[in-house]
Parts: C-alpha cells; sequence; structure tokens
C-alpha cells in the first residue's frame, strides 16, 4: 500500500513539514512541505514520528521459546522493530545447526531480525572466521570471563581470516564483573582493538538499550535501518506529544503496524531476517567509539 505521512519539523514552526512517501514497504521519496498525490495522507495531529529502535537479543537459542516471545513483546511495546540476535555456539561444527534453530526461533517475531553467533574466546579461530565470511554471519559475540582470554587469540591470523568481509566481533563481559573492573577491561579491549584493527564496538551492549548509529553502520545494517530518510526500510514509532510516558503508541515495520496500544494483537511472523551483504558499507571506522 501507498501513503503519505505528513511529519511536523517543530524547530520551524508546525506549519512546516517533512513529507515522507511510503511505498512497497520503504521511504521511498522524502520532501520538505507537502507531497501533491492522489494517495492516503496519514494525519500526524497529536503524535511524534521517531525511528524505529534496533536493540540487541543475544543467545537466544539458550532460552525456551516462551521466554523469547515474551522478551521480544516486551522490545516492541517499547519500539524496537529491528533486532540483534545471536547463536550461543560452544563448538565449530554446532554453528549451522544453532543458527537455523535460532531463525527457527524468530520465525513468529514481529519485527525484523539480524543474527550473530556468541561464542568463548577460545573458540574464536580462523575457521570460525571463514564460515561467516563465507555465510554473511554479520558479528560475533565473545563472552569473555577472564580478561586473559582475549590476549591469548593470535589476533593476526583471525584478521586474515576475516578479510574482505570483516564480521564485527563485540566483548561481553561479565554482568557480575563491578563497575570499576568492567570500565577497566572495556578500555583494555579498546586498546587491544585498536592495535590489532579489531572490527568492534568500542561500548558494551546494553539488552534495552537502541544500538547508536555508529554500531548501524559498522554492522552494515545502516542505512536500511535506523533512519528515515529515502530508500530505508519504513520502520517508526507513533508517540503521544501531550504524555509524560514516552511509550509508542503505534509500532510499524516496513510500512505495516506490528504493535498498537488499542490492539493486543502482534503481527507474528511479519518480521524477516537481515542479510548483511558487507560490515561498513559506508566506511565506517573499524572501531565505532560512541
Amino acid at each position: 500500500m501507498k501513503y503519505i505521512i505528513e511529519r511536523p519539523i517543530d524547530s520551524l514552526g508546525s506549519s512546516t513539514v517533512l513529507s515522507y512517501l511510503i511505498d512497497s514497504q520503504k521511504i521511498s521519496y522524502v520532501s520538505q512541505g507537502p507531497l501533491r498525490m492522489n494517495v492516503i495522507k496519514m494525519s500526524m495531529h497529536g503524535f511524534r514520528m521517531i525511528p524505529g529502535h534496533i536493540t540487541s537479543l543475544m543467545c537466544i537459542n539458550k532460552l525456551n521459546v516462551e521466554t523469547v516471545k515474551q522478551k521480544i513483546t516486551q522490545k516492541v511495546k517499547k519500539g524496537t522493530t529491528t533486532l540483534l540476535a545471536s547463536a550461543k555456539i560452544d563448538y565449530f561444527h554446532e554453528a549451522e545447526h544453532q543458527l537455523k534453530r535460532t531463525r527457527h526461533m524468530l520465525i513468529a517475531s514481529p519485527v525484523d531480525y539480524c543474527i550473530g553467533l556468541s561464542l568463548s574466546p577460545e573458540r574464536l579461530t580462523p575457521e570460525i572466521m571463514r564460515y561467516c565470511k563465507k555465510h554473511k554471519v554479520p558479528f560475533i559475540e565473545l563472552i569473555v570471563e577472564d580478561f586473559k582470554q582475549l590476549t591469548g587469540i593470535v589476533w593476526e591470523r583471525i584478521a586474515e581470516a576475516n578479510f574482505p568481509y570483516q564480521s564485527v566481533i563485540i566483548a561481553k563481559f561479565p554482568d557480575s564483573l563491578e563497575d570499576k573492573k568492567k570500565k577497566m577491561w572495556q578500555n583494555k579491549w579498546n586498546e587491544l582493538a585498536s592495535q590489532k584493527m579489531i572490527p568492534t564496538f568500542f561500548k558494551s551492549l546494553q539488552e534495552d538499550e537502541p544500538i547508536p548509529l555508529p554500531f548501524l553502520k559498522l554492522l552494515g545494517i545502516y542505512p536500511l535501518k535506523g533512519g528515515l530518510f529515502s530508500g530505508s526500510d519504513a520502520d517508526y514509532c507513533l508517540v503521544s506529544n501531550n504524555e509524560q510516558d514516552q511509550l509508542p503508541k503505534t509500532v510499524i515495520v516496513r510500512g505495516t503496524i506490528v504493535y498498537s496500544e488499542n490492539n493486543a494483537e502482534y503481527k507474528q511472523g511479519f518480521g524477516k531476517e537481515i542479510s548483511v551483504i558487507r560490515p561498513r558499507r559506508f566506511g565506517e571506522s573499524s572501531f565505532s567509539r560512541v
């Protein structure tokens, strides 16, 4: 379905609007000022339009189906339109099976998703990097229990096997780690990543926080996700102008309502997997500082 959204530009007064033409699940055109076309126009009276959030939900293959469903439901209510999910593996030979299992657990997801791998640093080998390159796995989460696990990796061999696809490598430190020590580990990882030219995030991912734009660029999800401009997916939320509670009233994925405050039903199974052709397509630095 084709329709137009007229979004007021607050800084320039309510009479000035950005017009978005939604067509074939994408924002096909953006114009400053009204668009004169014979299509449905959506009124934004009393609402603000914001981009949908991309949030993380790792190791879901280690959770039961009901827990995954509940977590996704909670995220959608807060404005998530895309999930960054991962399959936890203990050995290389499990990768294909666990990725399939993770896809199966997300088959009823109302929002889109991008899938990577989670593993311990000891399992990070050139073999696993070549697998990620071949199967377009855009990121690997390293579950770190001891920082020595990271310094024991021969990063030169990992970099060689990772080229040219360059899957992003994310360090995950224990939640039980005291804040001071976690910050120290993060700083040491940042230094190691800079020295070895490891494509990574210079900040840990928090499950309930939207993933920052530089990270999305590094992953290769941007510009498909994360913005409201011509060519991006029509992923956005409608938030009330009048309430202190900024939870979305409506969540839209690719131009289709997947959640509405007035309708308890979710559009189960509407979500689809995002295939990342190559991380850093827009030249984002190998390490994103936020």
